[in-house]
């Protein structure tokens, strides 16, 4: 199989996942009896045919990858995982490891591409192509990880492994790790996880004030 139909096959994983996991979402909802290797077999099917359709001479998967030709190994992973989830009825990744791959996604889009794009004269994304800090940083991370118990380490390391056989289009290491759908999911992640516990905090709060006392 020659590298360009790799890296295409690659680009289109991503979208393809994310239509798998909506198609049994809404499955689910309707509380159909589709369930298991059933519902992943038509839900993944359903999803290849969309990703088929031709539009305007291009087929669904090649437009999508002209918005967003790189999506990182780590988001690529979570979202095989939330599939895998679906299909066995069982956890992956604890509530620790998921909060550790949506904080890396929020922490390292906030860090990257403000720099990247003018806010300082200093450039990270420069580090990505040479040996630089960031694979010493990200290696010491991910071997930390690992040690600590912590899976996100082994997805950190599969970044590592796409890198090497170069499975992306990009040849910076920074799009195995990172990509824009992949941070600002997670900074709205950590943005409704920040609502959610500050609504429930005030309501604890209001509960032990008179009714006459505005809580605001």
């Amino acid at each position: 199989m020659s590298r360009t139909i790799l890296v295409e096959l690659c680009s289109a994983i991503v979208p393809w996942l994310v239509l798998v996991w909506c198609l049994q979402r809404m499955v689910r909802l309707l509380k159909r009896q589709l369930r298991g290797g059933a519902l992943l077999i038509v839900a993944g099917a359903a999803a290849a045919a969309v990703m088929l359709v031709p539009v305007q001479g291009l087929i669904v998967a090649r437009w999508v990858a002209g918005v967003n030709t790189n999506f990182s190994v780590p988001l690529t992973a979570m979202l095989a995982l939330l599939v895998y989830e679906r299909v066995f009825e069982r956890a992956t990744l604890s509530e620790h490891e998921w909060n550790t791959a949506w904080g890396f996604g929020a922490i390292g889009g906030l860090v990257l591409y403000p720099m990247a794009l003018g806010l300082s004269s200093f450039d990270p994304y420069e580090w990505g192509w040479p040996f630089s800090p960031l694979f010493v940083v990200i290696a010491v991370l991910t071997a930390w990880l690992i040690w600590r118990g912590n899976r996100f380490g082994i997805l950190l390391l599969l970044a590592a492994a796409a890198f090497q056989f170069r499975l992306l289009e990009s040849t910076n290491y920074w799009d195995y790790l990172l990509d824009p759908v992949y941070s600002l999911v997670a900074i709205g992640w950590f943005a409704s996880r920040l609502v959610s516990t500050r609504s429930s905090l005030t309501k604890r709060y209001s509960k032990t004030l008179p009714r006459n006392i505005s809580t605001i």
